[in-house]
């Protein structure tokens, strides 16, 4: 069916990934969005691999995916590696947007929390933070600050003296 252009971009539009097939030469290809454009995994043999190259790829003009004979074949939202109870996270920016941001902004000041909670239900996986349930899609992992020790701070905070044989 030629004209889907439409109907991928507001699959995209809405956070999904599309799988098309090529209904002329049997190829198939994985669109996503990213913050800026369009990517796509490039045309496959098969769906799998084109899942597996996802966002390889500039993901062509309107004109271009019109023009082509193309089925949609599989929608599906991208899946995450979920926070655990426990992990540091910073609270994004684009949660100021939501209607009760008011109502919270207070237990957030600092836009740092802990994960205290994980609730999984149909609306989505929320973490509790600060007597609050945050979505994922407010969420980024917290970096790591490596500390550097020298070997005698390491003995000291271990509360014993450490030999290295040679």
């Amino acid at each position: 069916m030629k004209n889907l252009y439409n109907t991928i971009e507001n699959n995209l539009k809405a956070g999904l990934i599309v799988v098309v097939k090529d209904l002329e030469v049997n190829n198939y290809c994985a669109l996503s969005k990213t913050s800026v454009n369009y990517r796509s995994s490039g045309w496959k043999n098969n769906i799998e691999e084109a899942k597996q190259y996802i966002g390889d790829w500039y993901g062509g003009s309107k004109d271009y995916w019109d023009e082509q004979d193309l089925e949609i074949v599989e929608v599906f939202r991208p899946e995450y590696e979920p926070f655990k109870v426990g992990d540091k996270v910073r609270i994004l920016d684009g949660i100021k947007k939501t209607e009760d941001w008011n109502d919270f902004e207070e237990d957030f000041s600092g836009m740092i929390g802990e994960i205290k909670d994980v609730y999984n239900c149909i609306a989505g996986t929320k973490y509790g933070i600060n007597g609050r349930y945050i979505g994922h899609e407010y969420l980024a992992p917290v970096e790591q600050e490596v500390e550097e020790l020298t070997l005698s701070e390491v003995c000291k905070l271990l509360g014993r003296d450490i030999k290295i044989k040679k």
